[in-house]
């Protein structure tokens, strides 16, 4: 089944979606690409220099030993029409018979009385000679060459010279090899410093060019690099501190507020007007709604650590959410199930697990009239699955995005769509998987899948 890129996996309808952010896909360094450059030329040249040593053979063969048989016979038969008893060619790499026996001649071998006029090999005698077959005045001359010969030719004159120049040639590629590997260091060097340096640490980026023999192009880089871990480091600042500041300000007014509105409820008595207790009702609603909003936003913006080395009990939150929302089940007429094994802890801060479940049960209450909410614990996942409105495949792409609602959304209740974009990015950090699976007016189901950093992977179902 066809995964699309992080953070989205869209499969057919039902909708099933797959989270996870650290899919990545293996590279190779420059370094590899180098070794395969110089190891595919000393392959081409081999196989260049075994195809030259054959066509050396084959010219050594058809070319200079047919036309040494050709020329040799020609030459005897001149000579022998001068003079008859010439002695046949007797070398170390060539043997002549004549047909027409002499007192001095040897006698023709068997096999190669069975030749025609022309060149052929004999399988009947060693090494399958080449032989040279020609005819004058009736009688036949036979030249027969050596291919043991033939070989050693080929080795003294082809494969020892062609063995020195790949030698030469083996050792310019290994020098070639080495000074590339030398000018590619630094950039190998400024690469392995980058994947060992921590971009989550308070610390800007910097590399030490002290003593370091770099090129003019990746000084420039690491300076450049540099200069903008300062920049970066800067706008950080700037963004904590605003935070800080804007998160200060605006808590301040919205707890007078809330300790107004808890102070007029408690000053409300059998004389309000229905319409009065409604209108607290509203504004304490809005008030909790923009507190909400705040947090998320400020938690958004925040860089914070998720991690909690002594574990957290998911089972405790769990149930602290389903108390803190069973206002909303009931305005919802809807009915809660919580199945859970024995106690699961995980290496997350309760806050942040708090806000996790919450905003995945919160979603799930929202979107759910009359219905059941169950949620199912297991050693490596939490579900939450629900029978409400369900979503469409269009909108499963965009529903982790902030501020986004589906028109279906929209008009079951009112909403900033920032929950589910909050789920994602604590996920994210956590390192764990997150599915969805979804169908239009029958239901969600959202899973967190306990996974460790280094097991995540995208999957679907």
């Amino acid at each position: 089944m066809k995964e699309l890129p992080h953070p989205l996996s869209l499969a057919m309808t039902p909708t099933t979606q797959s989270l996870n952010p650290n899919a990545a896909s293996t590279r190779h360094g420059l370094r590899a690409k180098l070794v395969r450059v110089y190891a595919l030329q000393v392959l081409l040249i081999s196989v260049a220099a075994g195809i030259g040593l054959y066509i050396t053979y084959l010219i050594v063969e058809d070319l200079l030993s047919r036309q040494a048989l050709s020329e040799e016979a020609e030459h005897f038969w001149a000579l022998y029409a001068e003079d008859p008893s010439v002695p046949l060619p007797d070398t170390a790499n060539m043997k002549g018979y004549l047909s027409a026996a002499r007192a001095h001649d040897v006698v023709v071998p068997e096999p190669l009385l069975r030749l025609s006029p022309g060149f052929g090999r004999v399988q009947g005698l060693p090494d399958h000679p080449l032989v040279h077959v020609s005819t004058h005045a009736n009688k036949t001359l036979y030249l027969v060459f050596s291919q043991g010969q033939v070989a050693s030719l080929v080795f003294y004159f082809g494969l020892a010279p062609l063995a020195a120049v790949l030698l030469t040639v083996y050792a310019l590629l290994f020098l070639t090899y080495r000074l590339s590997h030398q000018a590619i260091s630094p950039m190998l060097n400024l690469a392995k410093a980058l994947e060992e340096f921590d971009f989550r640490s308070a610390h800007s980026f910097e590399v030490s060019l002290e003593g370091l023999e770099l090129d003019r192009e990746t000084r420039l880089m690491v300076e450049a690099l540099q200069e903008f871990s300062d920049r970066l480091g800067q706008f950080v600042e700037r963004e904590r501190t605003f935070t800080r500041n804007a998160g200060h300000e605006l808590r301040t007014p919205i707890a007078v507020m809330k300790g107004s509105l808890e102070y007029l409820h408690a000053q409300a008595d059998d004389r309000s007007s229905e319409q009065e207790l409604a209108a607290l009702d509203r504004l304490s609603r809005v008030v909790k709604e923009m507190e909400t909003v705040l947090e998320t936003l400020l938690l958004l913006a925040r860089e914070e650590d998720v991690f909690d080395s002594a574990g957290s009990s998911i089972n405790h939150v769990v149930v602290e959410q389903i108390e803190l929302h069973a206002q909303l089940a009931q305005q919802q007429q809807n009915q809660v199930v919580f199945n859970e094994p024995d106690e699961v802890m995980v290496n997350a801060k309760a806050k942040v697990l708090g806000i996790l479940v919450g905003n995945l049960l919160r979603n799930a209450l929202t979107y759910t009239d009359k219905g059941q909410i169950t949620i199912d614990l297991q050693p490596d996942a939490l579900s939450i699955a629900d029978n409400g409105i369900g979503m469409h495949e269009e909108e499963v792409d965009r529903v982790f995005t902030a501020f986004y609602r589906g028109d279906q959304a929209r008009q079951h209740s009112s909403g900033q769509g920032l929950g589910l974009a909050l789920v994602r990015r604590l996920t994210d950090q956590l390192g764990w998987r997150l599915t969805v699976h979804t169908e239009v007016n029958v239901g969600s189901t959202f899973t967190l899948h306990f996974s460790s950093r280094e097991n995540a992977i995208p999957h679907r179902y």
